[in-house]
């Protein structure tokens, strides 16, 4: 994995969390410079601040960039079909919890629940995630790519979430009522819970879609957690 942005650009606007502080205001600058048509701003300095880009609803196509360690509820509310929210550290607990539209990306490690009650969008953690990722998803896609905590896909109602079969924790889909939790396939040791048949490799990248075609490294970010995966668009082959 390489330690260039994932985008491999720069933004067209930098704002200092420490500078501004409060997460209100934080978020009210991200609002006015998407409404001023920037395509890509980027999050300086981030130390545990919480709700960064959180319940961000509206038209835009645009990417913004965390650059640091988020604090809770990263992304949380998220509702923007066209944004795509990158962590390029790790994430507290509660990230991309409601989360309705839009994509967000963790490329560390998350905290509990992941995706809570997650109803639409794509959230993706690349490192490991913490106990009940998934908790109450209702829809959308969630994707792990790193080790799964205790209780992943808790009480899950609808949508897919997605987990290498070798690196889920115990007690696997507890309470599940609808969805589908699908097990990437690495081994089939063990019975993991109600999870779908091994399989979905193929489904996952298709998934994945968007963000494959990004330009830059995130593919690579990518294939490294998928443990040395090629993820070109179209082929599900080893990386060679």
């Amino acid at each position: 994995m390489d330690d260039s942005h994932p985008s491999d650009r720069s933004a067209d606007v930098v704002l200092a969390v420490p500078e501004i502080r409060d997460y209100r205001a934080i978020n009210s600058e991200i609002v006015r410079h998407l409404d001023a048509g920037c395509r890509a701003i980027r999050l300086a300095g981030v130390r545990g601040q919480r709700l960064l880009a959180a319940g961000l609803s509206g038209p835009w196509t645009a990417t913004i960039e965390v650059d640091g360690d988020a604090g809770p509820e990263l992304g949380a509310g998220l509702d923007a079909p066209g944004l795509t929210v990158i962590g390029l550290g790790n994430a507290a607990d509660g990230a991309a919890s409601r989360l309705s539209a839009g994509r967000l990306v963790v490329l560390g490690n998350v905290g509990m629940a992941f995706g809570y009650a997650l109803r639409g969008g794509l959230a993706l953690a690349v490192g490991d995630v913490a106990a009940r990722a998934g908790l109450c998803q209702s829809g959308g896609d969630i994707v792990l790519l790193g080790r799964v905590g205790t209780l992943a896909g808790d009480r899950q109602s609808g949508g897919r979430l997605f987990a290498r079969a070798d690196r889920i924790g115990p007690h696997a889909g507890r309470g599940h009522r609808g969805g589908r939790f699908i097990r990437v396939p690495a081994d089939d040791a063990g019975d993991q819970g109600p999870l779908s048949p091994s399989g979905g490799h193929a489904e996952m990248l298709e998934c994945l879609g968007p963000l494959l075609l990004w330009p830059g490294s995130m593919a690579r970010w990518l294939g490294a957690g998928l443990g040395g995966t090629s993820i070109t668009p179209g082929k599900t082959g080893q990386s060679e």
